[in-house]
């Protein structure tokens, strides 16, 4: 009696000052049994058997716990020198627990603490010893594999006997909290983004029929982004300015070229485009971009420029 009060009192000495954190649990075991120092006559003799047991513990923080167990070992034929006993064998144990989790899931744990023992004749109260492997990541389940050793257990009939138990375990936890699904937080909302925005075409006679300042036939394609462009952005105004080569007469020149703006401008009108935001004139022979002295350079004189001056639109822009 007296080497078990000494190891429970100094193992719980060591853990009644660490504050708890209210992890109860239970929890059941079974696996091979077998025990040491039980043959003196070995024609009496059977010191293996399977075993099962259950224990309850608290555990105070991921660290420490208490744990107090019933073992029941199986039934053994042991000879000793004080006499035979063929009986079952049982232990009451109580120990604190201490854990070292070398990752989330797994740790590594211990226990030393006090045992009582019965088996037939014999009874004792002596100290005890565990080592084990838990997985502890399964909610408020948990699985251990554990080595338990309980030595020097004595009486009148034995001097000497060590039960050992090689065990399969698991663990029910009552206080511990079931993990909380926080929802990850709604998107922020999209947000306006200011943009900007500009536009610049040049035609040549090809927008317009043959001496004429009649559009052609394939004008309407070649007008397709200026009015899709008109239609979809309201602030925006358009710039239109004809120009001719500077063969024939300069008053003659300055017409075609304003009637070639007006054609322009008057297709968009028909686009739905409103006339407030058009601008149309025509600047005759002037600005040649290239040389009225070649054909080719009097093709490029001849021509309509377009152009839409940069402005500030809003688009909505989803967060990253």
């Amino acid at each position: 009696m007296n080497k078990l009060a000494a190891v429970v009192s100094a193992a719980l000495f060591g853990v009644v000052a660490v504050p708890a954190s209210a992890d109860f649990y239970l929890g059941g075991k079974a696996g091979g049994t077998w025990l040491d120092d039980s043959c003196s006559d070995s024609s009496f003799c059977n010191d293996d058997d399977f075993g099962a047991g259950g224990f309850a513990g608290y555990g105070f923080n991921d660290y420490v716990g208490l744990e107090l167990g019933y073992d029941f070992f199986g039934t053994f034929q042991s000879s000793f020198p004080g006499g035979n006993v063929n009986d079952s064998l049982h232990a009451i144990t109580l120990a604190p627990k201490f854990t070292w989790k070398f990752n989330p899931n797994w740790g590594l744990y211990g226990k030393v603490g006090g045992a009582y023992v019965d088996h037939g004749p014999i009874e004792d109260f002596t100290y005890m010893g565990a080592v084990g492997l838990e997985f502890d990541s399964l909610e408020q389940w948990s699985v251990r594999f554990e080595y338990q050793s309980i030595p020097d257990i004595d009486d009148n009939v034995a001097d000497s006997l060590g039960a050992n138990f090689f065990s399969l375990g698991i663990a029910y936890h009552f206080g511990r909290d079931k993990p909380v699904v926080v929802p990850p937080p709604p998107p922020p909302p999209p947000e306006p983004v200011i943009m900007t925005k500009s536009f610049e075409q040049v035609h040549g006679v090809g927008l317009f029929e043959l001496n004429s300042a009649k559009l052609s036939a394939s004008s309407e394609s070649a007008l397709a982004d200026l009015v899709e462009l008109m239609n979809t952005y309201p602030q925006a105004k358009v710039q239109i300015v004809g120009y001719t080569d500077s063969s024939g007469k300069a008053s003659y020149n300055q017409k075609l070229s304003e009637k070639r703006a007006m054609a322009v401008s008057d297709y968009l009108e028909s686009r739905g485009i409103s006339s407030d935001r058009i601008s149309a004139r025509g600047e005759g022979e002037n600005n040649p971009i290239a040389d009225n002295g070649t054909k080719e350079g009097r093709m490029k004189n001849r021509r309509v420029e377009i152009t839409v001056p940069e402005f500030e639109y809003e688009e909505v822009v989803m967060p990253q």
